[in-house]
């Protein structure tokens, strides 16, 4: 609930402090004093655009500061965790700060917020009646969350929702399978194409590193012919001159010495070591020789294949590898790509069977709340009655909508006041009186279904008099049973039902215009009431009917 506030140099006030009891409170005093000023407070706390304007003449900026009390059970409690914001002794405050410039700052427990941040909290906390723009039971889907409190709709609602999650889960699955499918098979051509052409290609890895080696050999077959030929003969000529032969002397010549001085061994083995090997190298070269040929039409092939490959490395590239690379994942893709058909097909047999379920859900739903719209209707409907609309007509309509986590259904409060007028959407409700009224009426029956404790009314005794307003006084002060009630009224047969009054009156001082407030005590509170039922404070015949009417 509201337990205080305080209004820092916005308009006429100053400095002004107010604590709020539980139960019910009512501000009462001359027109023009500066009630509005206090609910224009509260329209800032609410969201409302800050005014520059709004600062008091002469200080820099104005200032709202609130502090509401919260059970560890206040639906708030849970989004004020989500974002580490900690109740101090199960409180918040909120604070909020105009400049002259129209800019300034909103903070919750010290934690800055922005405007939209604001209006979700405060529309938490308290709702206000009769300024029509900040009236939450005006928005379909608050009269939805209303009446599913009512009917104790949450083990149906909480049934339907879990079933949509999934359904909504599957949907985007099979959007994204269906967007790249949708893709796919636009490109599915070029897939196949690339597959079918580096297939052909029977590409292997390095084969085209080991086609420019056997190219380059084919094209200088006559250069490495000739030297190999040279070297053979330089080896195996049979002359004096050939290599093995001047070695094979030298070797002879080496074993006679070593039979004349034995440590010439080393050098007889080293050298029989280089004879051999150049024995086997003379082999090689003559084997090399005999398998070498030379071939245009091989060369031919060999250019033509390492060109195909660099086509392919320039297309899909830049190296061979990359290529293989490439071939291999287009082929996985068109694989995929079945798979994914199968997935698809697999999710909209799914998608099928959770809608259906979906539907009968939102069936139970709606039976739910069919029901219990009946009764509710007969509620509301018997308090406006009491409050002086003899002929009104309420009723709850339930129109089918497109499916969203809160069922299917579109939950419209539909009214009308007078004989033979038609019923209008309660938002449509032009009169701020007869607003305030149906908002009591259902406030009342909502009491213990509504989340929001904290009530506002202004203008709740427009239009109404005589035993109207004692029933609006009377509800109101039911209705403190379970709610904070706040009113501004000019009425004594509803103020003295509070049990709270503070008053509010513009005082003089040094050429400035201040607005005060103070709670009056008893005897202060038949002079008010008084006044407000006469004009005059000192009537005494207004004098004691405010005493009866306290009494």
């Amino acid at each position: 609930m509201l337990e205080h506030i305080t209004i820092r140099n916005l308009a006429l006030i100053e400095d002004m402090e107010i604590e709020f009891s539980s139960g019910f409170t009512v501000l009462s005093g001359e027109t023009g004093a500066g009630k509005s000023i206090i609910l224009g407070a509260l329209n800032l706390l609410m969201g409302d655009k800050a005014d520059g304007n709004l600062v008091r003449s002469g200080a820099e900026e104005a200032s709202v500061a609130a502090v509401f009390s919260l059970p560890d059970t206040h639906p708030l409690v849970t989004w004020l965790t989500q974002r580490d914001i900690a109740l101090e002794d199960g409180s918040i405050i909120v604070r909020r700060v105009v400049k002259k410039s129209g800019r300034g700052s909103i903070t919750l427990q010290s934690t800055p917020m922005i405007r939209s941040d604001l209006a979700f909290v405060s529309d938490m906390l308290f709702d206000m009646h009769g300024q029509h723009e900040h009236q939450s039971l005006l928005h379909s889907d608050r009269q939805r969350a209303v009446l599913d409190n009512y009917g104790k709709c949450s083990p149906e609602l909480a049934s339907y929702a879990q079933v949509y999650g999934e359904l909504e889960e599957v949907k985007k699955t099979i959007e994204m399978l269906e967007h790249d499918r949708s893709r796919r098979i636009q490109e599915v051509d070029y897939l196949t194409f690339v597959v079918e052409e580096l297939n052909r290609a029977q590409l292997k890895e390095h084969e085209d590193e080991q086609l420019e080696e056997e190219i380059s050999r084919l094209s200088q077959y006559e250069t490495i012919h000739e030297n190999l030929e040279f070297a053979h003969e330089q080896l195996k000529s049979s002359s004096s001159d050939g290599a093995l032969s001047a070695v094979n002397l030298s070797l002879s010549a080496i074993r006679r010495a070593e039979k004349a001085d034995g440590s010439l061994d080393e050098i007889s083995e080293r050298m029989q070591s280089v004879f051999l090997e150049l024995q086997d190298i003379a082999e090689n070269l003559r084997d090399r020789l005999s398998t070498m040929s030379f071939s245009q039409q091989r060369l031919d092939e060999l250019q033509a294949r390492l060109a195909q490959l660099q086509r392919l490395k320039k297309k899909y590239g830049p190296t061979l590898e990359h290529v293989i690379a490439f071939y291999t994942a287009t082929k996985d893709k068109l694989a995929g790509g079945e798979q994914s058909d199968q997935d698809l097909k697999e999710l909209k047999e799914k998608f099928a069977l959770l809608d259906a379920e979906v539907t009968e859900r939102a069936k139970v739903l709606r039976d739910k709340r069919t029901a219990a719209a009946a009764h509710l209707q007969q509620e509301i409907t018997r308090r406006l009655k009491h409050l002086g609309m003899e002929h009104v007509v309420f009723s709850i309509e339930i129109i089918e909508r497109e499916r969203t986590v809160h069922g299917c259904d579109r939950v419209d409060f539909w009214f009308s006041a007078n004989l033979g007028e038609p019923k209008r959407s309660l938002r449509e409700i032009a009169s701020g009186g007869e607003l305030s009224r149906v908002m009591l009426a259902i406030k009342t029956v909502l009491a213990e279904a509504d989340d929001v404790e904290t009530l506002i009314f202004d203008e709740v005794d427009a239009g109404i008099g005589g035993a109207v307003a004692l029933a609006v006084g009377e509800q109101m002060a039911e209705l403190s049973q379970s709610r904070q009630i706040i009113a501004i009224t000019h009425l004594a047969s509803i103020a003295a039902k509070a049990n709270q009054h503070l008053v509010v009156h513009k005082e003089t001082d040094e050429e400035r215009t201040y607005t005060r407030i103070h709670q009056v005590d008893y005897e202060q509170r038949i002079v008010e009431i008084a006044r407000m039922l006469s004009g005059h404070h000192t009537d005494e015949r207004a004098l004691e009917h405010a005493r009866s009417l306290l009494a």
